[in-house]
């Protein structure tokens, strides 16, 4: 159930808000994590040498392409560099935004806190568990119920004994095809959904079918579509078809990997990223087709070289230069602020 003190609020690491105080909001993003799970070994003996330098100006230019083989680049767990980052957001006119960092990839309750007081920035905190290779050990002989406590506990009372509470469920992993792990992952964060009113997000696995049957099975578990977000669709879905098809099931699109131009992801070489210019086009599609309210947008920063520090483009690429970029090709500034502060409003606030 809905506890009192979150009704009608946003619940932020530092307690509810008011959602009116939101104000600009990226609903996807990682100040901190250890993303150490998705590491390839590089093939062979220079860039190895190269898979354990620290992220600098010699090598950016081979991390850009090979991001996911640079150990120091896939660890961010330097709070004062995340309270950089999340400043220059706020310089930009940032107001809120989602670290859906969860269970298995580096989630810290404490530091996402003591970023949000020292940038006053609204971090909202995630639950629940990602991919099958984060899962702690034991996963496979907990039942969905526990897990299901796990979540509402981070929702109702806090992270531990930390009294930080989250906000969102998710980002909850799935890979393709799915394991039975993932898939009781869900079934969990389901049933935490239906007990806190807390909104759901989901990672999907790398196939174009993967979103419509997590859909279909959050459906099926009893999940509220309408408060589900589906996180990086515009690197699953390439065709306009099956991207309307998930638009039609009422839950939020999310194209949250603005910034990110690697064409062919190391980790996934049949796939494709596209560039921001083909993401804005499709987006001008989606609004077309009567989809704006169902919008959400964000960086996915979970790198270091994506940051400014590091050569990147930061947490305030959308503010500053996406925007521009989005009137340029007819995308006016009411749609902007329903993609940006409207709907992450509606979706974040527990009703």
């Amino acid at each position: 159930m809905i506890t009192h003190d979150i009704r009608g609020k946003v619940l932020t690491v530092l307690g509810p808000t008011d959602p009116n105080d939101l104000g600009i909001t990226i609903t996807h993003e990682h100040l901190l994590i250890d993303l150490g799970v998705v590491f390839i070994d590089p093939p062979n003996e220079n860039e190895r040498r190269l898979a354990e330098e620290p992220v600098g100006l010699g090598n950016l230019g081979w991390i850009r392409v090979n991001w996911s083989s640079n150990r120091d680049n896939l660890v961010q767990a330097d709070v004062s560099l995340a309270i950089r980052e999340a400043a220059r957001y706020a310089d930009a006119g940032g107001g809120s935004l989602v670290d859906a960092t969860s269970i298995g990839i580096g989630r810290n309750a404490e530091a996402l806190a003591e970023v949000s007081r020292a940038t006053g920035i609204h971090v909202v905190m995630g639950a629940g568990h990602y991919v099958g290779p984060a899962h702690p050990a034991g996963f496979s002989s907990r039942t969905a119920d526990s897990i299901t406590d796990e979540i509402v506990q981070d929702v109702q009372t806090g992270v531990g004994d930390t009294g930080i509470r989250s906000g969102i469920i998710g980002e909850i992993g799935c890979s393709w095809p799915w394991t039975e792990n993932e898939k009781k992952s869900v079934v969990a964060a389901v049933a935490a959904q239906s007990a806190t009113g807390a909104p759901l997000l989901i990672h999907p696995g790398r196939d174009q079918k993967a979103p419509i049957e997590i859909v279909s099975f959050i459906d099926r578990e009893g999940g509220d579509l309408s408060r589900t977000v589906m996180s990086h669709v515009d690197i699953r879905i390439y065709e306009r078809e099956i991207l309307r098809e998930l638009a039609a099931t009422g839950v939020y699109i999310e194209y949250d990997t603005f910034g990110l131009e690697s064409p062919f992801p190391p980790h996934a070489p049949d796939t494709y990223i596209p560039s921001d210019y083909q993401r804005i086009e499709q987006l001008v599609g989606l609004i077309e087709d009567g989809y704006l309210e169902r919008v959400l947008l964000a960086h996915d920063n979970c790198t270091k070289h994506r940051l400014r520090e590091f050569g990147g483009h930061g947490f305030d690429h959308i503010p500053l230069t996406v925007t521009s970029w989005m009137k340029r090709m007819g995308i006016g500034q009411v749609q902007i602020d329903k993609m940006l502060i409207e709907n992450p409003k509606r979706l974040l606030t527990f009703a």
